[in-house]
């Protein structure tokens, strides 16, 4: 029984050291270098606030509004200042830190626009789609199609949840879930 007793304590206590080292070795999956309007960040650089993350482009016409507009209405009625939008651009060719930044912050001015160092790696992390797509005829060129998620991560920049049903209802209590915690 003594025998017994220890294995289990044993295996327990190995249980608990691969998750605490998984959970931790994971923490920096998500973790990206950016340009910014006020130099170079990463995710660690907003430590101590909630990040509401979300890829798209300035041009976009349609979804990226509409999603970002949602998360706005929903910040403004928390009335928090310890949550900001990350809004991090699909289309690095057209959108500046200054053009992305400003577009981020007609939404939510608690927002920052940024230019991620290396695009395909972080929305692999994230598991966010998109794809270019020529558009012939038009004096645009190209638009950019791409997966409508936004990812609420923790003060410390864990992924907490995706959330990909975006609802108004769907948007407050995922956040108000978010800062519960």
């Amino acid at each position: 029984m003594k025998l017994f007793s220890s294995i289990v304590v044993f295996i327990m206590i190995i249980s608990a050291g691969v998750f605490l080292g998984l959970k931790y070795a994971n923490s920096g999956v998500y973790n990206f270098s950016a340009k910014s309007i006020n130099g170079d960040v990463t995710l660690k650089s907003f430590d101590g606030k909630y990040k509401i993350l979300y890829f798209g482009f300035g041009s976009c016409p349609d979804v990226c509004p509409a999603t970002l507009g949602l998360v706005s209405s929903v910040l403004t009625e928390l009335k928090r200042d310890d949550i900001i939008v990350l809004f991090i651009t699909l289309d690095p060719e057209r959108d500046t830190p200054e053009t992305i930044d400003e577009y981020a912050k007609y939404f939510y001015p608690n927002s920052y626009g940024l230019v991620v160092d290396n695009l395909k790696k972080v929305t692999a992390a994230y598991g966010a789609k998109y794809k270019k797509i020529r558009l012939e005829k038009s004096a645009m060129d190209y638009s950019v199609a791409h997966s409508s998620s936004i990812y609420l991560l923790d003060k410390e920049g864990k992924l907490v949840n995706e959330v990909s049903n975006l609802t108004i209802e769907n948007i407050r209590e995922s956040i108000k879930e978010l800062i519960k915690n």
